[in-house]
């Protein structure tokens, strides 16, 4: 591993999320006689199915009171009355936050596992596959989402689905779980864990920023979900999430979180892994009801339902994304999130990113160093992102090295040796290979930005591209293709420079035949897209490269 940078409630609707006062008030008040009972809504808990249901016999205002919003009061009952709240299966939302972020009493608690898992234990037997329940929401979340720009709402962090929220967490509609350990022997590693940004979950790791790569070699066990609004996977997550979590504890003994990660989390928070398995869970005859107290008159809300549960249809958590948001972004993005078979070119790319990795490249991006290409050898000089390669820390010597490279193709060839700039990150198909020939001399050796009468020449590639002793046509040529640079054909015609101290770098917004630009690379300023780059001299035949 490499890192661097309450009390349970005895009254069941107490557990809820929210007690507003308009819920209040209709747990209080006495309905008007002219109501039924019990009204039987069917499988949709909604305003349209309670007048449905109620026609003829009452309206909104009989059962609700003068002054209630109706819409309001069934939505109300519908979210936090009618199905089993996620709070009410361990009791409090310190469980449920600590479970989430990988401790908690089942994990790190003094009793022994199977005292701890008891309550979940019941449940499972009891009510597993007889209730709907709900998506995370805690009253405890309340002021502080709205407060911090998690939204109007009462949802985990892990877990804010809000769509509008500033800091909401679900855009993909999809939620993972990764266990490392387990209470029993019977562990299944069924991925490889790439690496983890910090930032992602500071709510569970209480780092601002940072990231963790891993070398894939630790156990690990991924399994998760995926929902698509107004799909029977958007009814069902909560209990999908039950499945994925707290089920597989409690049958399993899977437990402890990556390092750095969250134990269960929208996968925008979770670690960057291989794969993962896939759960589901679907509901037959929902049946929503309201009830009316004939003591109190209080209103309430019921459901039934018989649920099942079992693994997607390819047990593919990416291949399940991509089946049920075909033509979505969803279906494209989740693959930054679950990426095939291996870490290392993921993680390669992404260590290149942060400037640490020296280059020996991993396929598909070759790195030419030392390798024959288009007839030619080569020698990496520098490079950035996956080809990173800081030349000398010595200015002089740097540049002394790199004149002596140029000029070792003069004795057999007649003419300095080629300079290649690779960029695989260039988003024009002329500037993913360009080829630098030099005709003159370069002019002395002096430190930084170029001048009339001196020239650092890698700060020239790197940084500072000038005009100075660097006339298109005069000093040098530059070409698409190795091939091009060779016979002398497809020569570019139009040139850019840097005409003050700014920190361009090679080709500036040059092209082969107009102005091109942010194809330029610099190793002091972003911008460009030439993140992915390196420069290669020729090597003249018979030369080992040093």
């Amino acid at each position: 591993l490499i890192i661097f940078f309450l009390e349970q409630f005895t009254s069941s609707i107490m557990t809820k999320i929210s007690i507003s006062a308009l819920t209040m008030a209709l747990l209080v008040r006495r309905s008007d006689a002219a109501c039924p009972g019990e009204i039987t809504l069917g499988s949709d808990c909604s305003l349209e199915a309670l007048e449905t249901a109620i026609a003829g016999k009452c309206n909104t205002t009989q059962l609700f009171g003068e002054g209630v919003d109706a819409a309001t009061a069934v939505q109300e009952l519908c979210e936090y009355d009618a199905p089993l709240q996620f709070v009410e299966i361990q009791g409090t939302y310190q469980l449920d936050r600590r479970y989430f972020n990988g401790g908690g009493d089942i994990k790190d608690g003094e009793n022994t596992f199977e005292i701890d898992i008891a309550k979940l234990q019941r449940f499972i037997n009891n009510d597993m596959e007889r209730k709907l329940i709900a998506w995370p929401e805690y009253a405890q979340k309340e002021e502080y989402n709205a407060n911090n720009g998690y939204g109007e709402n009462g949802y985990m962090t892990n877990f804010n689905i809000d769509p509008v929220a500033e800091k909401g967490s679900c855009k993909y509609n999809t939620a993972m779980c990764c266990y490392v350990e387990s209470h029993s022997d019977n562990f299944v590693d069924n991925t490889d864990v790439c690496r983890h940004d910090l930032a992602a979950s500071p709510q569970s790791n209480h780092i601002k920023a940072g990231w963790s790569v891993f070398s894939g070699d630790e156990p690990a066990n991924c399994v998760g979900f995926t929902w698509k609004e107004g799909d029977v996977s958007d009814t069902y997550k909560g209990n999908t999430l039950f499945y994925a979590s707290l089920y597989e504890t409690a049958t399993k003994g899977y437990m402890g979180n990556v390092p750095g990660a969250p134990l269960c989390a929208c996968v925008e928070q979770m670690p960057v892994v291989t794969k993962a398995d896939c759960v589901t869970s679907s509901g037959s005859d929902l049946t929503y009801k309201f009830s009316i107290d004939a003591t109190t008159g209080e209103v309430s809300a019921s459901h039934t339902v018989t649920m099942t549960y079992s693994d997607c249809g390819e047990n593919d958590l990416s291949a399940q994304v991509k089946k049920l948001h075909a033509g979505s972004a969803i279906a494209t993005d989740i693959d930054e999130y679950l990426v095939g078979d291996d870490c290392d070119i993921t993680n390669a790319a992404y260590l290149h990113d942060e400037q640490l990795l020296v280059p020996k490249a991993i396929n598909p991006f070759q790195n030419l160093d030392g390798v024959e290409y288009e007839g030619l050898v080569w020698k990496q000089l520098f490079g950035e992102g996956i080809y990173f390669l800081p030349p000398d820390y010595d200015a002089e010597a740097a540049d002394a090295e790199m004149r002596a490279d140029l000029k070792a193709c003069e004795a057999t060839l007649g003419r300095q040796c080629l300079i290649l700039r690779k960029c695989t990150s260039c988003t024009v198909d002329s500037h993913k290979e360009i080829v630098y020939k030099r005709l003159t001399d370069f002019n002395e050796f002096q430190e930084g930005i170029s001048t009339d009468t001196t020239m650092d020449i890698p700060n020239l590639f790197m940084d500072q591209w000038r005009q100075n002793n660097n006339v298109m046509h005069v000093d040098y040529e530059l070409y698409s293709s190795v091939k091009d640079a060779l016979s002398d054909t497809g020569i570019w015609q139009q040139s850019d420079y840097n005409s003050n101290s700014a920190k361009y770098g090679f080709p500036r917004n040059s092209g082969p035949h107009g102005y091109i630009g942010n194809q330029w690379n610099s190793y002091e300023w972003g911008g460009g897209h030439a993140d992915h780059h390196a420069f290669y001299i020729e090597v003249p035949s018979g030369t080992s490269v040093v």
